[in-house]
């Protein structure tokens, strides 16, 4: 293992076994370096990968330092998503995986989730069609995934809702390379998903969770192999640009 390696190894150890905890500050340089017995190098290189991957922050000011953070999700999330694109996924196996584990959530969802999510979660639609009818697609795409990440927090499971932010973290990359567009009943399906949740009714929302999902399967594969034609079609044209036929591939249907 490298010395940074061990290092990091060495800080890590400090939290998890309880001798530092979220919000403390770490020592100073020069005091780690002498407790953990490793060089000052050695430590700020470790302290560095600690940092990007979620477990530390620097503040800044006359009460900075570096502090021991309650971990950031996201960071686990955003690297499963770039797994899933460099494994180049299909679209296909992408909506399987969110079949399987979103509609695996439901249950839990019926039983825990409180009517103030439930709130949420039609506020959210409302949004959502407001989006579409005044042409603000950015808006109406985020606000979209958003509403999915909400239904696994329901569900109460930290677990899942990394899992299920990783997937439609991926699913916003593929937005990004293929376009998006307004799924042929998407909001009324997500209003049909909200009824049965109310009703506690898992049945009726595993159903209307499926819609949801096999409809926005079937969008982005055909708007997948208008992008790759496009693609396609400009690199015959335009030879300068072939290299561009990769990313027609990224999301293989």
């Amino acid at each position: 293992m490298r010395t940074t390696d061990e290092a990091a190894e060495k800080v890590r150890a400090l939290l998890f076994n309880g001798a530092l905890h979220p919000g403390d500050r770490l020592p100073s340089e020069r005091e780690l370096s002498t407790l953990l017995g490793i060089s000052r190098s050695a430590l700020r290189e470790a302290l560095r990968a600690l940092v990007t991957g979620g477990l530390l922050e620097t503040r800044l000011g006359k009460y900075g330092g570096t502090f021991i953070t309650a971990g950031k999700a996201s960071v686990v999330s955003g690297a499963m998503s770039d797994l899933l694109r460099l494994s180049s996924v299909s679209i296909s196996e992408l909506f399987e995986a969110r079949q399987w584990i979103q509609g695996a959530l439901i249950p839990a969802a019926c039983e825990r989730l409180t009517e103030a999510q439930i709130d949420a979660l039609e506020d959210n639609v409302n949004q959502s069609a407001a989006a579409h009818a005044e042409g603000r697609s950015e808006d109406r795409i985020r606000i979209n995934v958003e509403f999915h990440n909400m239904l696994a927090e329901s569900a109460g499971n930290t677990v899942a809702v990394i899992v299920v932010r990783g997937l439609t973290q991926a699913w916003q990359e593929l937005m990004a390379e293929v376009g998006s567009d307004q799924v042929s009943g998407g909001v009324a399906f997500r209003r049909e998903l909200i009824k049965a949740l109310r009703a506690r009714d898992e049945e009726g929302a595993t159903k209307a969770l499926s819609k949801i999902l096999r409809t926005s399967e079937s969008l982005y594969k055909e708007l997948a192999k208008r992008r790759a034609q496009e693609l396609i079609s400009s690199a015959q044209s335009n030879p300068a640009i072939k290299r561009s036929k990769a990313t027609a591939n990224a999301f293989k249907t």
